[in-house]
């Protein structure tokens, strides 16, 4: 922010510091937000005048602003007041609230209607009280409190979201110490009540949903299971509910057999009392998944007091009600007749048959709890003693048969895992209760007597084995469920044989269900233990277990002897590749060496390494260098030419096997003396002057002062120094009439061969008549059957080294 560090140019001070400016003008620049997260002081004083803030407000509720102002103006007014200006706050909670507060809160005063208010009118709305109950909770708490209608004007609107969402703000208030006793208010203004009649089954559906959100909302809130986990704790609201008389007029609205939408009443009902169950559980510490958390916790803080809900009341009054939840088993109200699915016509379970089982099975959790089974707690009578209330829901469920028509229907909708996991889990938690004290042993004898349930398994385990073996044939899809359910029904009879076997052994078909458990069942479960898609094929450790053939074991060492040559050509590879790029390390160093001050290079010298650092030939030049001499002795050494210009600056490699080899070349272009009269270039000649030995050293001295030539008859003959300007004039004559190339004539070996050998000869014989006290111009060579060839380097420095010597002569 450029502001915080004084590069604040924003057109919007400027704008400020106008007279006449207005609010409008203000709302219009494109920063006025970023300005006022920032504090800035022109723009909080401009907006803190009393006019301003209200006009903000008004934006927020009003109905009649323009199309261009419709969105813009109440998003920026509650985004300015969510940016808690402290003028801005105490100005419409403290100094003005009677000019503010009170017409922004009448906003709610409006009737209601079946779509509700705005949506996102209501949610600046609300927005912005819940920016003013953070900043002064009393306050705003008082200014909510001193009007009993303002809680009614809030339930009115509860088919808006915002408004539900404002409502559990101001539950959620009983966590702060400054909200102490808001959910107290609420409950003897009406809060729980009013959320229950909308779960009338006369009403239309979409109340019951609203009315099930908030009361679940309130329930999670005021949780006692976990300690840990943030909450209110007991309050009223929760005493309430959980009360007989509320459970009893909420399960008359859930079993009315005439009103329109009992059934949502019943499914929105029960989703109730399953979160009531399920966030009091006071067996829930017993845990060992969250015993640890739990203990924990109980080291760093303060147990809550009275941290148990007793369910009691209305765990009794659903069990005194579960004959009429099994009746809606048998005949739901919901369900008119089958219906078309993919697999034909079939009968669909409904929604209402399936929350009724799950309202069993959280029962049968609820009944369970150790709070409910004392002794000491409340009793009811029944038929031959006092039960405890976990005690009584179980002698209702056996009385009215409720688990064998539970099992019925698992039976009679193979494709609904839903239902087929809830049976599941009452059947469980029944298996493994305790059989020695209570009424579980009882219930237990009625699944398995009442409900036939090892028969209908293994009924229902040959019939999916005839159903599999058809050519289109479908496994059952309660199959995996069956297999749970049996493995609790072995547990079971292990554990208990006397005390339910020895009961149930002559109503059930025993020999049967030995033959399903040692035959199909153990099969089964063989199956399922094998890993999915059979063993890993690439799994060495399996196969070092399994035998192995003697072929098997060659090819084994053959492909473990192909690796290992494989790893040794890698390493070669990769020892090949650092040698190359250490040499090509040395080589650049040396290309670097070569630079001048100036960073160029001796266009001469240099030129050839340079490409021969290039295509990494360092060796070649180094042997190009050690046969200079044998160059200079044999001025027909073997050259290539390419008079192309493009051609001659690309580099070629060379033959390095000339003059070596012993077959010779048909046809090839060669150097004929044409330029033996010409003189050395420079005797700072670097490459003549260091490959030569000191004898080629004083032959070159003694060539520079006389040179015998020889005629046409082979004579030796010697020519006196010629006078400065003649020989001048003879020179420039001569420079005149050569060029840089000679000319080229096609030779075979023989003829190269014999006038090699004529050279040499003749080269011998000059040696012998050199006069080194003779100091007359050596005489030239002519031969009229040769052409001129190319000047090597040699020779030009010889050219020029003689031309300075015969100046200093002159001298």
């Amino acid at each position: 922010m450029f502001w915080r560090f004084g590069f604040n140019n924003s057109a919007l001070d400027s704008l400020l510091d106008k007279e006449d400016i207005t609010l409008e003008e203000v709302l219009e620049e494109e920063d006025v937000l970023q300005e006022a997260k920032s504090m800035n002081p022109k723009l909080v004083n401009f907006l803190s005048k009393l006019e301003h803030i209200k006009a903000l407000l008004n934006y927020i509720t009003a109905n009649d602003l323009e199309e261009n102002q419709r969105f813009k103006y109440p998003f920026l007014a509650s985004e300015i007041i969510a940016c808690e200006i402290q003028p801005i706050i105490d100005a419409i909670v403290i100094e003005h609230k009677q000019d503010l507060l009170v017409p922004f809160w009448s906003y709610l005063d409006r009737p209601a209607t079946v779509n509700g208010l705005d949506s996102l009118q209501a949610s600046y709305f609300c927005k912005t009280i819940g920016i003013l109950l953070s900043k002064y909770p009393i306050e705003v708490m008082a200014f909510i409190q001193s009007d009993p209608e303002n809680l009614n004007k809030i339930l009115s609107h509860l088919q808006t979201s915002a408004i539900m969402d404002l409502l559990l703000t101001l539950v959620r208030m009983e966590e702060l110490p400054e909200g102490k006793g808001v959910v107290k208010w609420l409950s003897e203004h009406g809060l729980l009540v009013n959320l229950i009649n909308r779960l009338d089954p006369s009403l239309d559906t979409e109340e019951h949903s609203i009315a099930q959100q908030c009361i679940c909302e309130i329930i999670r809130m005021s949780q006692t299971s976990l300690p840990e986990s943030q909450s209110i704790g007991i309050n009223d609201l929760i005493m309430e509910l959980k009360s007989e008389s509320t459970m009893q007029k909420l399960a008359k609205f859930m079993l009315d057999p005439e009103a329109p939408h009992a059934t949502s009443t019943l499914i929105n009902g029960v989703s109730i009392i399953i979160d009531l169950i399920r966030h009091n559980n006071s067996d829930l510490e017993n845990d060992p998944a969250v015993a640890a958390a739990l203990y924990d916790y109980q080291l760093t803080a303060t147990p809550r007091q009275n941290n148990a809900v007793s369910l009691g009341e209305m765990l009794k009054v659903m069990a005194e009600h579960v004959p009429d939840f099994t009746h809606l088993l048998l005949k739901p109200r919901s369900v008119e007749g089958p219906i078309q699915t993919t697999l034909g016509e079939l009968e669909p379970l409904g929604f209402e048959r399936l929350k009724i089982c799950e309202l069993f099975a959280e029962l049968l959790h609820c009944s369970n709890m150790s709070n409910l089974n004392e002794v000491h707690y409340e009793q009811y009578n029944a038929a031959d003693n006092n039960l405890s209330v976990g005690d009584y829901l179980k002698s209702k469920f056996v009385e009215n048969r409720a688990m064998p028509v539970c099992i019925d229907l698992f039976f009679a909708f193979p494709w609904n895992n839903f239902l087929h996991y809830v049976i599941y889990d009452m059947l469980h938690q029944v298996f493994n209760g305790r059989m020695d004290i209570g009424l579980n042993r009882h219930l237990a004898i009625s699944i398995l007597k009442d409900g036939q349930l090892t028969d209908k398994i293994v009924i229902a385990q040959k019939s999916n084995d005839e159903e599999c073996a058809k050519p289109k044939g479908m496994r059952a899809g309660y199959m995996g469920h069956l297999t749970f359910i049996s493995d609790e029904i072995i547990k079971l009879f292990e554990g208990y044989p006397e005390t339910i076997v020895q009961v149930i052994k002559d109503d059930i078909d025993m020999e049967g269900w030995n033959g399903y458990c040692q035959n199909e069942l153990k099969d089964t479960k063989e199956r399922d233990q094998l890993p999915l898609g059979g063993l890993r094929p690439n799994n060495e450790d399996d196969d070092d277990d399994l035998p192995h053939s003697e072929d098997e074991e060659d090819e084994e060492d053959e492909e473990e002897e192909d690796e290992e040559e494989e790893d040794d050509d890698d390493e070669v590879v990769m020892n090949g590749l650092i040698e190359n790029n250490v040499t090509a390390a040395s080589q650049y160093s040396r290309f670097l060496a070569q630079r001048g001050e100036d960073g160029e290079f001796d266009e001469d010298e240099d030129e050839e390494e340079t490409n021969h650092w290039i295509a990494g030939r360092d060796d070649f030049t180094a042997a190009n260098k050690g046969n200079s001499i044998h160059v200079n002795l044999n001025p027909y050494e073997e050259e290539e030419y390419n008079c192309n210009e493009d051609e001659e600056d690309a580099h070629f490699t060379p033959d390095w096997t000339r003059n070596f080899s012993k077959f010779s070349q048909p046809s090839s272009l060669r150097r004929i003396p044409s330029h033996n009269n010409e003189q050395p270039k420079d005797e700072d000649d670097d490459d003549f002057d260091h490959l030569a030995d000191a004898e080629e050293l004083e032959r070159r001295a003694s060539l520079r002062y006389k040179i015998a030539t020889t005629n046409d008859d082979g004579q030796a003959t010697t020519i006196t120094k010629q006078p400065n300007h003649e020989k001048e004039e003879q020179e420039e004559k001569e420079e005149e009439e050569e060029d840089d190339f000679g000319d080229f004539e096609s030779a075979t070996e023989d003829d190269f061969n014999s006038q090699q050998q004529q050279q040499w000869n003749l080269l011998t014989e000059n040696l012998e008549q050199l006069d080194i006290n003779n100091k007359s111009p050596p005489p030239t060579t002519t031969t009229n059957d040769v052409v001129r060839a190319i000047k090597t380097k040699e020779e030009d420095g010889l050219k020029e080294y003689q031309h300075d010597e015969e100046q200093e002569g002159e001298i």
